[in-house]
């Protein structure tokens, strides 16, 4: 796949997360488990330093994965707390960035405010303008990225996109984030189905 043609996938993405209503209802479900589970098993799970969470998608192994940004101070970059970047798993694992349209329409960060709960930043991914993400620091002075499935207040752990390349352009018709309960500890799913 190219530029162009991840470059259509990122604005299908965006197009699609951001249609009103009226062109088709989203049914969300939300679903408690024991584990957080791998939808794709035989992708490679990502490990980077300051990671907060990370974005899969079915197409292929290659991954956005979003990383907090320190200061010199040792606290959060207030200009960028966090940043977002490929990991090209199905070439050779190198880092690539997001382009101008990934940017602006799908995976990027929009919106930073220092305005979150115990001095976090407020967020939101490009493509999903209506979910408001918090980046913080837990209790042992780690990066965490939180947010609501549901009703529910959790750490999110990553999302996973089933995008179907069959049309012209690229389309995301199912997506799920996996997080877990800052409350009990347990797994959490919400599956979004826009079909």
């Amino acid at each position: 796949m190219g530029v162009v043609s991840k470059a259509f996938s990122g604005a299908a993405l965006a197009l699609l997360l951001s249609l009103p209503a009226a062109a088709g209802e989203a049914k969300s479900t939300i679903t408690e488990m024991d584990t957080v589970p791998r939808v794709k098993p035989a992708y490679p799970i990502p490990a980077e330093p300051n990671q907060v969470f990370y974005i899969e998608r079915s197409s292929n192994s290659s991954t956005v994965i979003y990383c907090a940004k320190f200061g010199k101070d040792g606290k959060l970059d207030p200009a960028e707390p966090v940043t977002a970047y490929w990991r090209w798993y199905r070439v050779d694992g190198h880092i690539k960035p997001l382009n101008f349209i990934e940017r602006s329409m799908a995976y990027g960060i929009k919106s930073v405010k220092h305005d979150g709960p115990n001095g976090a930043y407020s967020f939101k991914i490009a493509a999903m303008p209506e979910r408001t993400l918090y980046i913080g620091l837990d209790a042992q002075g780690k990066p965490e990225v939180f947010g609501k499935i549901g009703e529910r207040a959790v750490k999110l752990v990553y999302v996973y996109l089933e995008v179907d390349d069959h049309g012209l352009m690229p389309d995301v018709p199912e997506l799920d984030m996996f997080g877990i309960d800052r409350t009990n500890g347990k797994a959490v799913r919400e599956h979004i189905n826009r079909r």
